[in-house]
């Protein structure tokens, strides 16, 4: 069993903050090539997190020993270079962007009416903060509420002059109540759906050809409100630039409404399916996604 999984930022507020004042002043590139000489030490640290990559590129997309080990070593470069980004976005680099479906988002912006935006631990969803933002209308991210304070502190002061609320996931469920308050003033809520966060209720659907359970509280929302959703990847295709894929993502009117939010779940399951297989190295989740346990 591996250990349990946080869903931190790794790294000291020190060395982060650190590393935002390095990246002020260098290219982002030296940060990848000071992270890929740490890279081999941080994956022998973590043995269980290299162990559940591999099995993900063994058993989801069936590639050979060899390709696999490949996998995990790509995938966990590719993390290291989101996060690089991140931290480069804090210091105030900026990055290139290409958006697919464009109106699909910004035809919404000028309606009366808020709607949800889905994401998911596949890609860097936080880049989407600096580019999908608008005057015309205030985005609520929800987020995890335990990460470092260097972190959490970054992301309000970079978000802020976005028109980009943070509303943290907390224990007292209180972040529900922004949330609906934030849909009824006709704003946007984006919230991940593919992780649970100490949420028992879930709904079971395939992801690369295994079921797993996401967790029901995104999809419940927007079929017992009737919510205009939209799911967006955020791709890393060059060290400088990012590929935006905006979805529809359509609620049934048939069936009962537990049938109508099974139905919506197994749509984002499709598409979470569909952007893993064309970007295998770009899904972040260091814990055995298709297990029953809760990670965070």
């Amino acid at each position: 069993m591996a250990e349990k999984w946080t869903g931190k930022t790794d790294g000291t507020p020190f060395m982060q903050r650190t590393l935002v004042g390095l990246l002020r002043k260098t290219d982002v590139r030296v940060g990848y090539g000071l992270m890929a000489m740490m890279l081999p030490f941080y994956m022998l640290s973590r043995p269980s997190a290299v162990i559940v990559q591999y099995r993900y590129f063994r058993d989801r997309h069936h590639y050979s020993r060899c390709k696999a080990i490949g996998g995990a070593l790509r995938n966990f470069y590719a993390f290291g270079q989101v996060v690089i980004d991140r931290f480069a976005a804090h210091a105030g680099k900026t990055f290139s962007f290409e958006i697919e479906n464009r109106n699909l988002f910004y035809d919404l912006v000028t309606e009366e009416r808020g709607f949800i935006v889905l994401s998911s631990h596949l890609g860097n969803f936080e880049m989407a903060g600096y580019e999908l933002s608008t005057p015309l209308k205030k985005m609520n991210v929800v987020l995890y509420a335990g990460d470092t304070e260097v972190v959490m502190e970054n992301r309000r002061r970079m978000l802020a002059p976005h028109n980009i609320h943070l509303i943290p996931l907390q224990k007292d469920l209180s972040h529900v109540f922004e949330i609906n308050t934030a849909l009824s003033n006709g704003e946007i809520v984006a919230m991940p759906a593919d992780r649970r966060v100490g949420e028992s209720k879930t709904v079971s659907v395939p992801v690369l050809g295994k079921e797993a359970k996401l967790p029901l509280g995104a999809f419940a929302l927007a079929v017992t409100r009737d919510e205009i959703v939209r799911v967006v990847f955020v791709m890393k295709e060059k060290w400088d630039s990012y590929h935006i894929y905006i979805k529809p993502l359509p609620i049934t009117d048939e069936g009962t409404m537990r049938e109508r939010i099974t139905e919506l779940a197994k749509r984002y399951g499709e598409l979470l399916t569909e952007m893993a297989q064309k970007y295998p190295t770009q899904l972040f989740n260091y814990y055995d996604f298709w297990s029953d346990e809760t990670w965070i």
